[in-house]
């Protein structure tokens, strides 16, 4: 009897061990993120607290971090470009017109809502500035500003050169100059100032042209049709490619974040920075309540007049699912389950939006990519002006739809964003403590986003499913109803051949 309890619990040790190592194959790359940044925080304290590290030494600890930089910045552009035109140029379905204007005009709209919430509340808390910031401008100055970055914003957007908008982008500057005159019949010398415009490229890539760009060129594509569905497919394979690039840079990933790491607990010099991660964490985490628990069901019940409620407790099961695995791609068969069968989803809108918005609707991701590079940019004290920040929002947006199916894709395309944008992004090395937690909370509001969404469009389009029902019975019935009728006429004859002899067996009795 103890032999076989003995062997029972020998089992279940082997049983949990077996599991463990499993649970940790599963998750290698978080895990490896993981203790890449606690021996990086380790080794650099070791480091800065035992020896003194001249800024030449520091330089060389800092390469391997810089190389994992250039190997994002090199895959950034194309992985933006290619995902961007197969999407846009991948949305001609087989389904009503209205339904697929409704799921685009959703995915868009929540999306931008997620992006301004998150913006609001980091340029309002503002987790990265431990002071106010100086105001050295006057107000005619920010105005005029102001105007100059709208018009770049405009100009940046209509890129005279591709190949260089992947590297540069179009800035105007405002210099003032001393000049000296003399007075008519005079000569007394005036001094005087003059503003001019100086109009030069700037490095950093010009993200918002080739987004726009890339639209452009796949609603081309997509009004072309069979003509273009070859280069559809090229762009398809391409943008594959590239995210296979990027699942190789992951692998290096650990490596680079660790170096950045070590370098930057070695400048550091206060730990103040600890403090504003946590103000960081705060304000990710309400923006994220405020978008899945406030805008997500008050769009729902404006629109529909609807209790929200029921659908979030319908997909409550794929919510906790999207919690534990951190992914809305590997809860995307569960998410289907649960519209269809506990919230009465059609099929067809269900089927035909959930994949997508897997893909494409990641508003917990963009909101986390906006606060998270604003919060860089404080950190290294960088005032973003307004089209710096509409074109943050935009990047963010796009980034969070080219990362689809990338792994941890908070801390991945957060170092996109902010590569794509000329920020720095050695502190972002920091995000990766906290990024395994907030990347659970932004999986599951981009499920919920998508469930919402999907139960939206089911009772909006109610009409538009009841017709291409009874065109789909109109067409299967138009090439049968020849053969529809000779079976009508052999089912009459049938049955009045068969009352007649009941009736003549009626009688015979």
């Amino acid at each position: 009897m103890d032999y076989s309890q003995e062997y029972y619990e020998s089992d279940i040790r082997h049983w949990n061990r077996k599991k463990c190592w499993k649970y940790f194959a599963d998750n290698i790359f978080m895990v490896s993120s993981l203790a890449a940044v606690v021996l990086g925080i380790a080794s650099g304290l070791v480091l800065k607290i035992c020896f003194t590290i001249p800024a030449l030494d520091q330089l060389y600890i800092s390469f391997p971090g810089e190389i994992l930089m250039r190997m994002l910045q090199m895959v950034t552009a194309p992985l933006i470009v290619t995902s961007v035109i197969t999407g846009v140029s991948g949305l001609s379905v087989g389904t009503s017109r209205r339904i697929a204007v409704r799921t685009a005009v959703y995915f868009v709209s929540t999306t931008l809502m997620s992006v301004i919430t998150g913006m609001i509340l980091v340029l309002l808390i503002k987790p990265g500035v431990a002071y106010t910031a100086d105001k050295s401008d006057t107000d005619e100055e920010e105005k005029f500003s102001t105007v100059d970055a709208l018009l770049d914003l405009i100009r940046n957007m209509v890129p005279q050169n591709l190949v260089q908008a992947c590297f540069q982008q179009y800035k105007t500057e405002r210099i003032e100059f001393q000049l000296h005159t003399f007075e008519p019949n005079s000569s007394v010398e005036t001094d005087a100032t003059e503003v001019r415009l100086v109009e030069r490229y700037v490095e950093g890539a010009n993200t918002l042209g080739l987004i726009v760009c890339s639209f452009t060129f796949g609603l081309t594509l997509k009004r072309m049709g069979d003509r273009g569905r070859v280069l559809v497919e090229l762009l398809t394979i391409f943008n594959g490619a590239t995210k296979y690039v990027v699942n190789l840079i992951l692998c290096y990933l650990p490596v680079g974040v660790l170096f950045m790491i070590i370098n930057h607990v070695i400048e550091v010099h206060d730990w103040d920075t600890t403090y504003k991660l946590g103000k960081f964490m705060v304000v990710v985490i309400i923006g994220l309540i405020i978008h899945g628990v406030i805008i997500l069901p008050m769009v729902y019940f404006l629109w529909v007049r609807r209790n929200p409620w029921r659908v979030i407790k319908g997909v409550s099961p794929a919510l906790l699912t999207a919690v534990l695995i951190s992914s809305s791609s590997a809860t995307l068969p569960l998410t289907l389950q649960c519209c269809e069968e506990r919230n009465n989803i059609d099929r067809r809108i269900s089927r035909f939006m959930l994949p997508i918005g897997t893909n494409v609707n990641m508003d917990g991701t963009a909101l986390y990519e906006v606060v998270a590079a604003v919060f860089i940019a404080q950190l290294n004290h960088i005032n973003l002006d307004l089209s710096q920040l509409i074109t943050l929002g935009v990047t963010a947006a796009v980034s969070s739809i080219g990362a689809a199916g990338i792994p941890a894709t908070g801390a991945v395309t957060t170092l996109f964003v902010l590569t794509a944008m000329g920020l720095p992004a050695k502190e972002a090395s920091i995000l990766v403590v906290v990024e395994w937690l907030l990347d659970r909370c932004n999986t599951v509001v981009n499920v919920l986003g998508d469930c919402i969404g999907v139960a939206l469009i089911d009772q909006l389009s109610k009409r538009e499913l009841v017709e291409m029902e009874i065109n789909d019975q109109d067409g299967s019935r138009s090439p049968d109803s020849n053969a529809e009728g000779s079976v009508q006429d052999e089912v009459h004859t049938s049955n009045t051949e068969s009352f007649q002899t009941i009736e003549s067996l009626y009688i015979t009795s």
